[in-house]
């Protein structure tokens, strides 16, 4: 986690966990430590020095036996006091939680420090600003002394960036590490997303808007998952990413499938199968429910109509305001944001509203394979429980894994095919569906199944202006078969030039759009027989 999604993590946890009590702590494994707080619920704090992160959990996480000498010292000292706070050291990847334990007439006030920072992360706990022990050896802080923070790097605080300062910086790189090299609390992976959602062509002021509303999801995060589930945001992520109820959720089920992956392996298939099962089941309900509350789009319009009716009544700093409908009458209460004025508040709406509508027919489209995979992975399941081999269709949908005996030649990188002197290549993933969109030529014809995931098929072109209609049909139903519509009669195939394709910055592997496609449609009924 960077410095950012720290405070996201801090702002969900620290309304319910401050007031409460620290009845346990123990250490599950070398770098994680989990305190049971009750704040009128029982919580789970959980502080991991391995990826440098901190959350709540719900999960049954296993106290050891016997604790650490560490713990038994947070134990003396920690059991049964009450946090009183739990706050971020400016955007640093630093946590401070402070507590208050009373022994008789007796008051001791504790500091307990979480350096996140990898490999180097560290625990400290202080009583009355005094180190009393630390997890790990430190050179800048001693037994008995005040405590040394993490020296400063000189980095610009994220709400003071300009669109003049991101210009200079952006002139001397157009990377994204320039931005996690001089704002604080910015890691690369959210400079990352933050570069490849902007743009325009002034693309200073754009990274500088899109900042700030970064900075907006840290106090309202809408948490994502990336498609792979591999790590967790606090902002949302561009379809088809998986949007979660809290950032806490994010995390929790992220961190679920790391520690899956983590287990002995005992029926790898069987484990692979029940938790692609899982995934979709999941994903497919998050997006039946986002479907229901699509209604809500005409809602936010109506809310975003009254305040530009009543623009010039509304001043900044309201966190709400009653309004009468011109219509009917009727009242309604609309809730604000008050660092925005009735206008900007407006546009806000006006976007949600948009982007619900614009997302209708790419969730159908999503749901649609996803249905189409999970009624191939129930089947595999059965399969594989009658102990059948499985087809190669369900096997594509499971996780790769990694630790094979490597090839005794270095792998094409797409099928190649020869049809009437033509050279047909095929994409055999979506890694490869972009290597072979880089190495065609810009005339050559590109063809993919319309509307289904599958390989991209390129026809070369060797300078010939027309390409023979029997070529073309042959690589169509390459495109047809070697997709998901491949059980369909007749699949259409989209079919254009490839300078006509263009893969947009930032967006998962084997995505592409296209401008000016023909459409043919291919009959896979014949030549089955």
């Amino acid at each position: 986690m960077d410095g950012l999604s720290i405070a996201a993590s801090l702002g969900e946890i620290a309304p319910r966990i401050v007031e409460g009590t620290i009845r346990t702590i123990y250490q599950p494994d070398k770098t994680q430590f989990v305190f049971r707080v009750f704040a009128g619920e029982e919580l789970q704090l959980v502080i991991d020095l391995g990826d440098a992160s901190i959350r709540t959990s719900t999960c049954n996480i296993e106290n050891p036996i016997k604790p650490s000498m560490f713990v038994m010292l947070l134990r003396k000292h920690l059991r049964g006091s009450r946090l009183v706070a739990v706050n971020q050291i400016g955007w640093d990847r630093v946590v401070a939680m402070d507590a208050i334990r009373r022994d008789g007439p007796d008051r001791f006030t504790y500091r307990l420090i979480a350096e996140l920072v990898g490999t180097r992360g560290n625990l400290h706990l202080l009583q009355d600003g005094v180190l009393v022990q630390s997890l790990r050896p430190d050179r800048r802080n001693s037994v008995g002394r005040r405590y040394v923070g993490l020296p400063s790097q000189g980095k610009c605080d994220p709400k003071e960036v300009s669109p003049a300062q991101l210009a200079t910086w952006l002139s001397e790189s157009a990377s994204s590490d320039v931005l996690a090299a001089k704002i604080d609390g910015l890691g690369r992976r959210t400079a990352g997303d933050l570069v490849a959602q902007s743009s325009g062509d002034d693309l200073a002021l754009d990274l500088c808007l899109r900042l700030k509303s970064f900075l907006a999801f840290v106090n309202r995060p809408q948490a994502s998952i990336a498609e792979d589930e591999s790590r967790a945001t606090f902002y949302p992520l561009p379809l088809p990413a998986i949007q979660m109820p809290s950032f806490q959720e994010a995390l929790n089920h992220v961190k679920a499938q790391v520690r899956e992956e983590n287990l002995p392996p005992q029926d790898t298939v069987l484990r692979d199968l029940k938790r692609a099962i899982l995934t979709r089941e999941k994903t497919i309900d998050k997006l039946v429910d986002w479907l229901n509350d699509s209604s809500q789009a005409d809602a936010w319009q109506a809310q975003a109509d009254l305040l530009m009716i009543f623009q010039s009544d509304i001043p900044r700093g309201q966190t709400s305001v009653v309004l009468a409908d011109p219509t009917d009458g009727c009242e309604m209460t609309l809730a604000l944001d008050p660092s925005l004025s009735a206008i900007d508040n407006a546009q806000s709406l006006y976007k949600r509203a948009k982007r619900i509508r614009r997302g209708h027919p790419h969730v159908h489209i999503r749901l649609k394979r996803l249905r189409c995979e999970l009624t191939l992975l129930q089947s595999a399941l059965e399969a594989h429980q009658r102990a059948e081999a499985l087809e190669s269709a369900a096997l594509d949908l499971l996780p790769k894994r990694t630790k094979q005996a490597p090839p005794s030649k270095k792998a094409i990188p797409f099928r190649q095919f020869e049809v009437a002197g033509y050279q047909i290549w095929m994409g055999k993933s979506a890694r490869q569906n972009d290597a072979l969109l880089k190495a065609a030529s810009p005339n050559d014809l590109w063809m993919h199944a319309k509307d289904y995931a599958g390989s991209h098929v390129v026809v070369r072109a060797h300078g010939q202006e027309r390409i023979p209609d029997a070529v073309v049909h042959a690589a169509a139903r390459l495109a047809a078969l070697h997709s998901k519509a491949k059980s369909e009669r007749r699949v259409e195939v989209t079919m254009t030039q490839v300078k006509r394709v263009r893969k947009p910055k930032g967006v998962p592997a084997g995505l592409v759009t296209v401008r000016e496609a023909d459409t043919l449609t291919v009959d896979l009924e014949e030549g089955r027989a």
